[in-house]
């Protein structure tokens, strides 16, 4: 009688569809074998942005600076599901092949140095570096996000998208309102997060911005999950690739842009090649939607019932 009323309950599940299901916030899930593993993010608030005191300190240029003000205050009334790391290159791959998107043209970093442009041979399955499946997903463009959400959305029932600015840095944030979500001080952040480094700086000599002070380790991307999580349980929102986020970007946070006349889609998090200063929550960034670069990923959010 019990294995009876057991195997009901597991049928009664499986024919239950994955966007009706309750998750409990901290709570991670997957919708089907080839989905990313998402984290419930709580219902709350977050002050977005930083103050003078934090770009000084970081060494933030006063023009990239602006971008992060004024701060203001974010509700958000209720939980909702993050990627638990990027869209990895394995995932990213079953989306391509289930749906032979073309998606060729990436502007590259190869023996030292940027390609002029987009190289037409390259795309997320040859990024210009040796990658495993279970790194992030790169040459990917807004729209190309936007169709690996679509696809997630029509292979589960439950309506996937990317994040807004505003979501992303509650997500980033995790709960605090430090600038990182261990707190101000930067010294340490080689053991929590891949960016512009020693590793990368013997790779790529050019780039005067690396950290010379330590090493994570990867001159290129990581895997996901090598580094700590946030408070929620979020791997990599600061570093490894930028994240496309939804928002057409405004120089003033939270300025109304129109979305037919979007020329320029927000970033955030930082990547494998970035500065300290720029490896922060607040940080601001854009870029023609149709870019792909071998440092630009993203993740994305699932609405909750």
């Amino acid at each position: 009688m019990k294995r009876l009323a057991l195997m009901t309950l597991v049928l009664a599940l499986a024919a239950t569809p994955a966007a009706a299901r309750e998750h409990e916030p901290g709570e991670s899930f997957r919708d089907f074998r080839a989905a990313p593993v998402m984290v419930v993010v709580p219902a709350g608030s977050a002050t977005l942005g930083s103050d003078e005191a934090e770009t000084t300190r970081e060494g933030r240029t006063p023009a990239f600076a602006a971008w992060e003000r004024p701060r203001r205050e974010a509700v958000f009334a209720h939980p909702f599901a993050v990627g638990k790391y990027h869209v990895t290159r394995g995932e990213f791959a079953a989306f391509a092949k289930a749906t032979h998107r073309p998606m060729t043209g990436c502007v590259i970093a190869r023996d030292g140095k940027w390609s002029d442009g987009p190289v037409a041979a390259n795309s997320y399955a040859d990024v210009g570096q040796p990658q495993r499946d279970d790194e992030p997903a790169l040459c990917v463009n807004w729209a190309d996000a936007n169709a690996y959400a679509d696809w997630l959305s029509r292979k589960s029932g439950a309506h996937y998208r990317l994040l807004t600015e505003a979501e992303w840095e509650y997500a980033a944030r995790g709960g605090t309102r430090t600038a990182r979500w261990w707190g101000d001080e930067n010294a340490s952040i080689c053991g929590r997060v891949n960016g512009g480094d020693k590793a990368y700086a013997a790779a790529m000599p050019a780039d005067k911005t690396a950290n010379l002070a330590c090493s994570d380790g990867f001159a290129f991307t990581s895997p996901v999950g090598h580094f700590a999580p946030n408070p929620f349980g979020l791997h990599d929102m600061l570093g490894n690739a930028w994240q496309w986020v939804a928002d057409c970007f405004a120089p003033v946070p939270g300025g109304a842009q129109a979305e037919a006349e979007c020329k320029s889609r927000s970033i955030r998090g930082g990547s494998w090649h970035n500065s300290v200063a720029t490896l922060r929550p607040a940080t601001r960034f854009s870029l023609p939607p149709q870019m792909r670069s071998s440092s630009l990923g993203f993740r994305v959010m699932r609405e909750m019932p």
